[in-house]
Formats: C-alpha cells, structure tokens, sequence
C-alpha cells in the first residue's frame, strides 16, 4: 500500500497560532458565508492534483485558512471519534494532503488548483458532513496508483490490493483473459493489466454508468487501452459463463 508523505504546505508562526479563538469565530462565519454561495455541494469531474493552477493567493491567506481548517478539526474531532470517525491528528493529516494537492508555492504568491473559497467549503464539507476524504480530494491512493474516484463509485479498499498478488501467483497469468466483474474505478483491472504479458486482457464491467466514466479516465491515465495488456471497459456487458 502506498501512502502519502505529510509535507505541510506552509507554517503558522507560534505568534499566529496564540491568537485569541474570536479570530476562529471569525474566520469560521466568512466560511460559512463561501459555503452558502457554493451549491450544490463541489464534486469535481477531475482529481484536484490534476487540475491546473489557475488560482492564486497570498501566503498570509493560506496561513488564516490553516489555521481555521486545524481548529475547526480538533473542535469536531471529539464528536466524530465517538462512532468510529478520524481522530484530530488524523484529520490535520489529511488537511496536510489536501493542501499538498491544491497549492503551489512561487516566491511571495501561493497558486492554487482551485479557488481559496471552494478550499473553506470543502473542508467544512470534510470535518460538518463527514463527506470521504477521497471525494473531497477526488483520487485514492492504491498500490502504485493514484486513482480518480467520485460519490457513486466505491473509494478502493486497501485490502483488494492483496488480489493483483493473487493473480500474479497463477501459473500462465500474464497470458490469460480476466474478469473484473463491478470493477468500480478500475483499480483491480488496472492494477491487473499492467502486470500481464503481451497476450493477457482484462475485460472489466460495471453497472453503474457513472463507475464506467470513472473507470475509462483511469485506463487512460495509465494508457493501458493502447498498450499490449489492455484494459476494456463495458457498462452492460454479459457473460454467458465464468471460469
């Protein structure tokens, strides 16, 4: 399993993080006012770290967002760690990687991948209604892959890794024809076809319209569909038998 790397975009200085919690309350009503402006709710058709850096903003900016973001994490962390929801330090974390996807720094400006007041909705997203980290960043890490995913399609579970292993251990694998039956965003497929040998295929199917989208954009990222071992996705596709 590949796991991301916590790099902190940028530091409160210790004077910043002793200021008085009427900053927080502040900040958290200018928040709120994004959010109410920003419906429905953002669901991006790209993975954040794939989308340009078309935005921009100061540093000081970035800083106040931080700042809000980690208080308003540890102010819901006690609630939401009493049914099995992320701890502080696991949300901070995950605060990390979001601004690891969203921001660029270029000397004295910040460039952003999406705008500062959508970074306010989302996290209030995040931390308010308990919408998955992977939809808020619009990718999952697995294996060696990062994989788009988006509400509709299951977020790939660090345990189905273990199935590229399983397939790997069959004698003449990289020869064969495989099924990746409800392959969701195609991380089994994927994850298949770039171990097979110049005869193997993968044929993965799914129900699910929105699944079929997701998954062809990441057979084309990973550019499986023009290579040897290809990856062929169907939306309704039948199989008269399994072996």
């Amino acid at each position: 399993m590949i796991s991301r790397l916590q790099l902190p975009i940028l530091s409160a200085s210790s004077g910043c993080l002793r200021r008085r919690l009427s900053f927080y309350s502040t900040t958290a009503a200018t928040a709120s006012s994004f959010a109410s402006h920003l419906s429905p709710p953002l669901k991006p058709q790209t993975p954040l770290f794939l989308r340009p850096l078309s935005y921009s903003t100061s540093p000081s900016s970035l800083v106040s967002f931080r700042q809000w973001a980690e208080f308003l994490a540890r102010s819901y962390a006690a609630d939401l760690s009493v049914d099995g929801g992320p701890s502080a330090s696991e949300l901070i974390r995950e605060l990390s990687w979001l601004l690891q996807d969203a921001t660029f720094q270029v000397g004295e400006t910040v460039l952003l991948r999406t705008d500062l007041q959508d970074l306010y909705c989302l996290w209030m997203q995040r931390i308010e209604e308990r919408r998955p980290f992977q939809y808020i960043v619009g990718c999952e890490h697995w294996r060696d892959l990062v994989l788009a995913v988006r509400e509709g399609v299951l977020i790939p579970r660090p345990e189905t890794e273990q199935l590229v292993d399983l397939v790997a251990g069959v004698e003449g694998f990289k020869d064969g024809l495989w099924a990746d039956l409800g392959t969701g965003s195609g991380a089994i497929a994927i994850g298949i076809g770039r171990i097979l040998g110049e005869n193997g295929r993968v044929v993965a199917t799914d129900l699910s319209e929105a699944a079929v989208e997701v998954a062809r954009f990441n057979v084309g990222r990973y550019k499986l569909e023009v290579s040897n071992s290809y990856v062929a996705i169907f939306f309704e596709k039948s199989f008269t038998c399994l072996v």
